[in-house]
């Protein structure tokens, strides 16, 4: 790989702010080449780094150029349904049969009482047992494939197979060395739900098909529904992103309650007291876009932590998967199907192979491109999104595209280059609060075109399908 450690993008990036942090991440002494500005690339308020952004470094892990939660993803289903199969009353009652099965929402003083153990809370029917946590953890994806029933084949439309640690790391860190105590109390519970902030729950149809051949191959046709999802990678994520990292993005009781939990953590154990100047010099007070060389011990057990996150990622959108179909057949009947697409994450950091070497990929907001597998691009809620392949020359962006296109979207509708659609298309939101159902009109595709065409320009992925919200879930 070439030293040049100068910007590298599939496209121009003018905005000043975002220039000066990538400037600054491509002087880091460890980064192997220039950090990856994708078209969708945007600065986050509490992140440190930009969104729809890729790095790799050589031998060093930096937790602060991904997002905090490490293993959030998207993923799509293909349904036996059609656009014509859809109506108002079959929606409702999917999106009601999706929020069955969670648990009670507890307060400040009852989540204190279930970290002590001195309460439990109810199992419901997605959860994990304490037994099944640890294959979760070991094995990933597999662990819930065989939990839920699916077919085994499943697995093969997830990258990585759904599971990324590898032997030697089971080896070398028992769970409790690497999964603080509030992962294993919350990561548990309400498995395969949450569909807040930018996350969702979307039944699309496929409006255009771009490649007849490989279409049929996924199994896809036009107007087949579709049901696409953004979920976070869960508790045991959430945690394991504050647990080994200092990050901006913390609400105001993990700043009180979590650095004596974190300090119980890492300084609670003779490996704790032996290793307590690494610790914390990495996870209390470290330096801006800190590196931790993954040739040492605390190294070592970063990426196990890290791989232990995407795995659980990995079972929990399983369970995404699973709810769906249930909520499938309990809206439409029994004799529907559904079969995963892809499943990918778009917040990770890796050890990859880029042009024969062994790199450590680090991605926020950004999703794996690989050469003949679905890429997905999301749009909005009132704009089409995308299915592309991954294309060859993928590896010169460190097989990295965008997972979305929503800041350009919402770029364009500012600066007006988008318009009122002209076939006055309309998707019907469902929330979980007022006003609980709303409908919002679609826009032209200008934004999520964009992103795409510059992928394709840029040899990263070329589009297969072209998908048409119809409902969304949040909430």
């Amino acid at each position: 790989m070439s030293e040049d450690k100068t910007q590298s993008y599939p496209h121009r990036v003018n905005d000043s702010p975002a220039q000066k942090v990538l400037a600054d991440i491509s002087h880091i002494p460890s980064m192997a080449v220039g950090p990856i500005a994708l078209p969708d690339m945007h600065l986050k308020e509490k992140t440190e780094a930009p969104a729809s952004f890729a790095a790799a470094t050589r031998a060093t892990i930096i937790p602060q150029l991904t997002a905090p939660s490490v293993g959030c993803g998207m993923g799509a289903l293909a349904t036996s349904l059609t656009q014509a199969d859809i109506s108002e009353a079959h929606l409702e009652k999917f999106y009601a049969e999706m929020r069955r099965h969670l648990g009670p929402k507890y307060g400040t003083v009852e989540n204190i009482l279930l970290w002590l153990g001195i309460i439990r809370r109810p199992r419901h029917t997605y959860d994990f047992s304490v037994e099944e946590l640890p294959g979760v953890i070991r094995t990933g994806a597999l662990a819930a494939v065989h939990k839920y029933q699916l077919p085994l084949d499943t697995i093969n439309h997830i990258e990585y197979s759904g599971n990324v640690m590898d032997e030697s790391t089971r080896k070398e860190f028992s769970l409790p060395n690497i999964l603080p105590r509030s992962a294993w109390v919350s990561g548990l519970h309400d498995i395969g739900y949450g569909f807040k902030g930018n996350h969702f729950l979307e039944v699309q149809y496929i409006e255009e098909i771009y490649d007849a051949e490989l279409a049929r191959a996924w199994g896809l046709h036009k107007d087949q529904i579709i049901i696409m999802y953004h979920g976070g990678g869960g508790a045991v994520s959430h945690y394991m992103g504050r647990y080994f990292a200092k990050r901006k993005k913390m609400g105001r009781k993990e700043r009180i309650f979590l650095p004596v939990a974190k300090a119980l953590f890492h300084f609670g154990s003779w490996q704790g007291i032996k290793h307590a100047k690494e610790r914390w010099q990495y996870y209390f007070r470290p330096q801006r876009f800190q590196e931790i060389p993954t040739d040492t011990y605390e190294g070592r057990r970063l990426l196990a932590s890290i791989q232990a996150s995407l795995n659980y990622s990995y079972a929990f959108r399983i369970a995404i998967a699973k709810r769906i179909t249930d909520a499938l057949e309990y809206a439409f009947g029994k004799d529907t199907k559904a079969t995963l697409i892809w499943d990918t994450i778009h917040n990770s950091i890796m050890p990859e192979l880029i042009h024969g070497e062994r790199l450590i990929v680090h991605r926020h907001t950004a999703t794996r491109a690989l050469p003949g597998k679905p890429v997905i691009i999301s749009g909005f809620n009132t704009t089409g999104s995308y299915i592309g392949v991954g294309m060859p020359d993928a590896e010169a962006h460190l097989f990295s595209a965008d997972h979305g296109a929503g800041e350009t979207i919402k770029r364009f509708q500012k600066e007006g280059k988008v318009f009122p659609h002209p076939k006055e298309y309309q998707t019907t939101i469902y929330l979980t609060k007022p006003p609980y159902k709303k409908t919002v009109s679609h826009i032209t595709d200008e934004g999520v075109d964009y992103v795409m065409n510059e992928l394709e320009r840029a040899g990263v992925t070329r589009r297969v399908i072209k998908l048409r919200p119809i409902a969304v879930f949040k909430g």
